[in-house]
């Protein structure tokens, strides 16, 4: 054997060894216990059981008018139902259905157009116009109608080019009309950006924050920018206000304001407001004021030194879990965009901040509160107020509850 077939083989010898070494040595790979799942059938099932019902009664936005220009139809599945939303070519009217033809339950969005004023059926070509009514059959021979051959319509209202659905579980026409938006309509105020998002997570929970000073300082105490959030800290100064009945006030809105009060550098070792030049007037010239409108509507009105910015945002339940977002952001004309677009991020990485906590904390209805937690008993009869009689009925057929 030559001398390099040895030194081959001497290799191949001492990579087996220390192959056999390290499988020897080495802890030996234990069995991974299932993790928590949010998302499992199981835990959604717990979670329902402690969790208010899934889909409050109020206005809900649904659709942006982009969705249904130019004859496009818009299929929503939000709210336990299946729904269209068309335009009205001739009458420019916006209208939403349920989505299911009741001749024999073809879906009305996948495959329909708009002819005229009518959505016709992809299947057999049936036509209903705004209100849900067949008024065209084009092979029938009879002269009228049956009254049943007809689809549901829902209440809708459009504002600031967003379409909004009047959702109640007993049916009935709307009972107060949105007036947050009406102020940006006022001051001209323009679209500028546009952020939305999905969170596992029961609706209830981004509205139940404002009853949570304290989180403020824990979730929210980290300065919501990659890389300052280790060193940069943010107090916060938090009020809130819920619908009296003896008071008039609206019952279905509630308020409360948030003002970054200081920032702190390394752990509240040095504060902004004390040791940075200018730094108060600037903390104080920024304030934000917070208007509830139902469950679904977040009006926020945020003060700056070069003007107002308004943002909207907007909770519709796709599921009883799962949330969708959309902020809408408002400005004046000479406002930056581009400073609009730091502040929609910051707020964006804000609610990030409390994501984990929502999609996997469990409801208290009877809550252990303590000296310094913030009105929750206020809070839970203002949200108790946007629930009726059927509102536990609604979405207890949907799969894996």
């Amino acid at each position: 054997m030559s001398s390099d077939s040895s030194s081959v083989l001497v290799g191949l010898c001492a990579v087996l060894l220390s192959l056999l070494y390290f499988k020897t040595t080495t802890a030996p790979q234990t069995h991974k216990v299932a993790a928590h799942n949010h998302n499992s059938s199981r835990y959604k099932a717990l979670r329902r059981k402690n969790f208010p019902p899934p889909f409050p009664n109020g206005w809900f936005h649904v659709a942006n008018l982009p969705d249904v220009q130019h004859g496009k139809v818009k299929s929503i599945s939000a709210l336990g139902m299946d729904l269209v939303c068309f335009k009205g070519s001739d009458s420019g009217e916006i209208s939403i259905l349920d989505a299911h033809c009741p001749h024999l339950g073809a879906h009305l969005g996948e495959g329909g157009v708009v002819v005229g004023d009518h959505l016709k059926c992809p299947f057999h070509g049936w036509e209903f116009d705004t209100s849900g009514n067949v008024k065209k059959i084009p092979y029938s021979s009879s002269k009228t109608i049956p009254s049943k051959c007809k689809t549901r319509t829902h209440h809708t209202r459009v504002i600031l080019d967003s379409i909004w659905l009047w959702h109640d579980a007993e049916g009935r026409p709307p009972l107060y009309e949105l007036k947050e938006m009406n102020d940006v309509i006022k001051k001209g105020l323009t679209l500028r950006v546009v952020k939305q998002n999905t969170f596992d997570q029961h609706i209830a929970e981004m509205c139940e924050n404002s009853a949570d000073p304290y989180h403020f300082q824990t979730l929210h105490g980290p300065l919501p920018i990659l890389g300052l959030n280790k060193v940069v800290g943010c107090r916060h100064t938090i009020t809130q206000k819920y619908p009296d009945k003896e008071n008039n006030d609206d019952m279905h809105t509630c308020k409360f304001t948030e003002q970054m009060s200081d920032l702190e550098l390394l752990g509240g070792v040095i504060s902004f407001r004390k040791w940075v030049p200018f730094a108060a007037p600037i903390l104080d010239s920024i304030f934000t004021s917070v208007v509830f409108e139902g469950p679904g509507n977040i009006s926020f009105s945020i003060r700056t030194p070069l003007g107002e910015m308004r943002m909207f945002m907007t909770n519709l339940p796709l599921e009883p879990f799962k949330q969708y977002v959309e902020n809408h952001w408002f400005a004046p004309w000479y406002f930056p965009t581009f400073l609009v677009e730091i502040f929609a991020t910051l707020s964006a990485h804000a609610l990030e901040q409390d994501r984990q906590v929502w999609e996997n904390k469990m409801y208290r209805n009877k809550m252990n509160l303590v000296g310094g937690d913030g009105p929750f008993p206020a809070f839970r009869r203002y949200w108790a107020s946007h629930y009726s009689k059927h509102s536990n009925d609604l979405g207890n057929d949907l799969l894996e509850w």
